[in-house]
């Protein structure tokens, strides 16, 4: 019987031994996975009736509690792809044993259940929060959200520009659906698979060659093959096009992964992982990979899923520079949640990247209950009006001491005066006085802390710098089942504290 004991929660888990797993003791993993899913389960038992939405295919015959514990705890023990967690499985270890009842299924109902039921992964996770909550180690008083890249599982030179594939596409649709065109159709063929060149098929055999690359020539090859490959291929540029983003090429393997700056400052094809943890413990509320390659509107949908998913109205988001809008620090206001986040000048100071300028702006002080700047000749310059510059309504700070002042020429160069603006924005004030607060310089180191150390534990001690699946969504299953394991750890560390 493990029974688990605290101020916030007891349960009362009762544990079937067999012969082959009867030396596992109280503290491993394993119970605690199998104790929580079992719970997840009773709690949620329409979750686990029947087929997934939507899959005709046959009713799954493995217990899906069983599948779910299994990919738990193979993650936990470093097995992502579903041949290692049969390999995982055939070793017949004690725990594997444990959680599948002596089962043993295969690879292919291993990864059947990965595709078919990740809303039972997504809700788990959930449940894990929900659980955490009970235990006390989250209060969604601080949540903070931060990212980081995470490598596509692709062929970083197997991809393609937007001007090769719309020139694929048209010569697709020239070429073999004209009925008046199709012989060239077919001397394209002809070419390809039987090296046959009429002359009068040079010009256009040189222009393919000079706008499609090697990538590009093995799709129209395909797509030569049969009419359905011919649509298939027809359909995939479709979704190359809408995977464009604007500047960079498409990946052939996997035209979701997006082109981003990874941390070692190379060009690759990634993902965006957007996390929020609750300060308190560091429990993970949230891993969603988003389409967007930066952070720029990332914080009202976090904040939406926070409320929508746990019904709760945290007090103080974190977030570094990144997030900083003043549409998103207005949005946070909106539902009464006050936004701990550095606009440039903040962050600069942060970050010690000061401008040599002893003048800059970025280098004044500056009093948000005063509002006012102080220059280096210690002269404050206040609010002098409100004007409309760039398309905005701005307050212009302004000292009429500049014309006698020592430093003018440095300062204000050819002007009279050292004119500073600053958006016309009752939340700009509000965001800058909390954040320079005593209170919010205190709650704004947290975020290191917490949302960092998320990011370095799963991709530096988990090894999950790169996803060994393709498209979004599955990427993003695999970094919830991440979150779940670091979860679990959390929670079981705080279990063994109070074990009885």
């Amino acid at each position: 019987m493990l029974a688990v004991e605290s101020k916030y929660y007891s349960i009362q888990a009762p544990l079937i031994y067999k012969s082959p797993v009867e030396d596992l003791d109280d503290y491993h993993m394993v119970k605690l996975v199998v104790h929580l899913v079992k719970s997840f389960e009773k709690e949620n038992p329409e979750l686990f009736k029947g087929k997934a939405p939507g899959v005709p295919s046959p009713k799954f015959k493995y217990e899906k509690s069983e599948m779910l514990s299994l990919y738990v705890f193979a993650t936990f023990r470093g097995h992502r792809p579903c041949r290692k967690i049969e390999a995982f499985l055939d070793d017949k270890s004690k725990a594997c044993m444990y959680i599948t009842n002596e089962k043993l299924p295969r690879k292919s109902k291993i990864n059947q259940f990965k595709n078919d039921y990740e809303y039972l992964i997504k809700h788990f996770q959930k449940f894990t929060v929900q659980f955490g909550f009970k235990l006390g180690l989250v209060d969604f008083k601080i949540i903070s959200i931060d990212s980081t890249p995470i490598e596509a599982y692709v062929n970083e030179f197997r991809s393609l520009s937007i001007g090769q594939i719309i020139y694929l596409e048209d010569l697709i649709y020239d070429y073999s659906f004209d009925k008046s065109k199709q012989t060239i159709w077919h001397k394209i063929k002809r070419f390809f698979f039987m090296d046959e060149l009429p002359e009068d098929m040079i010009d256009l055999i040189d222009e393919i060659y000079h706008n499609l690359n090697e990538h590009g020539r093995q799709l129209l090859q395909i797509a030569l093959t049969s009419k359905k490959a011919r649509n298939e291929i027809l359909d995939t540029l479709e979704v190359l096009k809408e995977n464009y983003d604007g500047k960079h090429r498409v990946s052939v393997t996997d035209p979701e992964a997006r082109k981003m700056r990874m941390k070692d400052d190379t060009i690759k094809f990634a993902y965006l992982l957007q996390t929020v943890v609750d300060v308190k413990t560091g429990l993970i509320l949230m891993q969603r990979i988003v389409e967007d390659k930066t952070d720029r509107y990332q914080l009202k949908p976090a904040i939406d899923y926070i409320i929508e998913t746990y019904n709760v109205v945290p007090e103080y988001i974190l977030a570094d520079n990144g997030y900083y809008g003043l549409d998103q620090i207005e949005y946070a206001y909106s539902k009464d949640i006050i936004p701990i986040i550095p606009d440039r000048n903040d962050a600069m100071k942060i970050n010690g990247t000061y401008n040599d300028n002893p003048h800059a702006k970025c280098n004044m002080h500056f009093d948000p209950i005063k509002m006012e700047f102080t220059c280096l000749n210690n002269q404050k310059l206040k609010v002098d009006g409100i004007i409309e510059k760039d398309n905005e309504l701005k307050l212009r700070f302004k000292t009429h001491e500049c014309p006698n002042c020592p430093y003018k020429k440095e300062c204000a160069k050819n002007s009279k005066y050292r004119i500073l603006y600053e958006p016309f924005n009752p939340f700009f004030i509000e965001r800058k006085r909390a954040f320079l607060s005593q209170k919010g310089q205190i709650i704004y180191k947290l975020r290191a802390i917490h949302s960092e150390g998320v990011f370095s534990e799963i991709k530096e001690i988990h090894e999950f710098k790169q996803s060994k699946r393709r498209g979004r969504t599955k990427v993003e299953i695999d970094l919830i089942l991440e979150a779940i394991v670091f979860n679990l750890r959390k929670i079981r560390n705080h279990l063994n504290a109070t074990l009885i």
